[in-house]
């Protein structure tokens, strides 16, 4: 189904204040055999221009799958740790992610999404994230 997408996502680096980072764009859902999968393009906002995003969720997993200039893939399996190659517009990264929740209602009509998940490198946790995704079927929303 066609989709509007409200993204948020907060950082925290070590030792500084959260950074909140917010997007809105369109996309697609649609239920697979293992949960659901949110598909959208990725734009000059998110530093990440002629990327595609594809996201994976199942019950305890999130896969975040960049197809593209910026190819890459994000394991996120709560409680468990991941190692990965992750591609920036700045250099491959070896990065380890943690995630420590992952919680979503999603259903004909959209719903939501919350994650939320460490980075590292180097073996030590440089960084966390909360991501909070809610989805609309466009049919449904009106956009002024």
């Amino acid at each position: 189904m066609d989709v509007l997408i409200h993204i948020s996502g907060t950082q925290t680096l070590a030792g500084e204040k959260p950074d909140t980072i917010e997007l809105t764009t369109t996309g697609t859902l649609q239920q697979t055999i293992q949960g659901w999968q949110l598909c959208y393009q990725e734009t000059e906002a998110t530093g990440l221009p002629g990327t595609t995003t594809t996201v994976h969720i199942s019950p305890c997993r999130i896969v975040l799958e960049r197809t593209g200039p910026n190819a890459s893939i994000l394991v996120l399996e709560k409680h468990k740790r991941h190692h990965c190659n992750y591609n920036t517009p700045y250099g491959m990264m070896d990065l380890g992610t943690f995630a420590t929740a992952i919680d979503y209602h999603l259903g004909d009509t959209g719903g939501t999404l919350d994650f939320a998940y460490t980075l590292g490198f180097n073996g030590g946790i440089n960084s966390s994230h909360a991501v909070h995704i809610e989805v609309e079927d466009k049919q449904s929303c009106r956009l002024s």
